[in-house]
């Protein structure tokens, strides 16, 4: 008859403390092997040439596979989703506008949007921004992206707005979200819905309808060269004709 085996006694007869019967801890699991960021390029720069050339309707995770020759799981472990990878790619492909800060509000408002100008006639930007939009109806999470995306790129905006504000040269409760959709609309309708270049006045008309719709004529202080002198402050805002 096999004899049972008993728990191992301690000095004083109890069970020892120490001693666990079974089978031995797993040894801790080794992390995996680091993430690869050429792949990110390689994924992201094959997505924007699906997205131009079949747009969203087209764009799959497998014809970026098969594309770049990257695994799925791979593409997975970056980019949850369809449209998280769709927006990440058009992120990568138009990147978001420099935020100037001369320290004047006219002066900043010109450089972004003459930046933003250069950055929506990039290649990618008209074809994909519209299949993003009008697919993003009756896509909610498509919706959601674009959103976040969009309003990331008013962020720069919003900080020269709170600087103006702080100077003087805005009243304190001017409706940012509004002065965003003016400074946008005229541009992205003439890019976007009508596919027609941007030039940079048109960037410059954009801000010079926000200054007369809401500037508060206040000039900011003028900074001071290393020299001492006084800097120029640029051109004051023009009026806008009658039409």
């Amino acid at each position: 008859m096999a004899s049972i085996s008993q728990p191992r006694r301690n000095a004083r007869g109890g069970a020892d403390p120490g001693r666990r019967d079974g089978p031995a801890p797993a040894a801790p699991r080794r992390p995996g092997r680091p993430r690869n960021a050429s792949y990110d390029k390689t994924i992201l720069e094959a997505a924007l040439e699906i997205l131009v050339e079949k747009g969203y309707t087209g764009f799959t995770i497998d014809g970026v596979a098969a594309r770049t020759g990257v695994g799925r799981p791979t593409i997975y472990r970056r980019w949850p989703s369809k449209a998280a990878l769709a927006i990440a790619a058009l992120d990568a492909g138009v990147p978001v506008t420099a935020t100037p800060d001369t320290g004047c509000l006219r002066e900043d408002l010109l450089a972004f949007q003459r930046d933003r100008v250069k950055r929506m006639n990039l290649p990618p930007h008209r074809p994909v921004v519209a299949g993003l939009v009008s697919e993003s109806v009756a896509d909610p999470a498509l919706a959601a992206a674009f959103l976040t995306w969009y309003l990331r790129r008013q962020e720069g905006v919003n900080l020269i707005l709170r600087r103006a504000v702080d100077r003087g040269e805005l009243p304190p409760r001017v409706d940012f979200e509004l002065v965003n959709d003016l400074l946008m609309g005229p541009l992205f309708t003439r890019s976007v819905v009508r596919g027609q270049p941007l030039e940079a006045r048109h960037g410059d008309e954009t801000v010079d309808i926000v200054l007369t719709a809401f500037g508060t004529g206040k000039e900011p202080p003028r900074r001071t060269s290393a020299a001492g002198r006084r800097q120029p402050l640029g051109d004051q805002p023009t009026q806008i004709a009658p039409r």
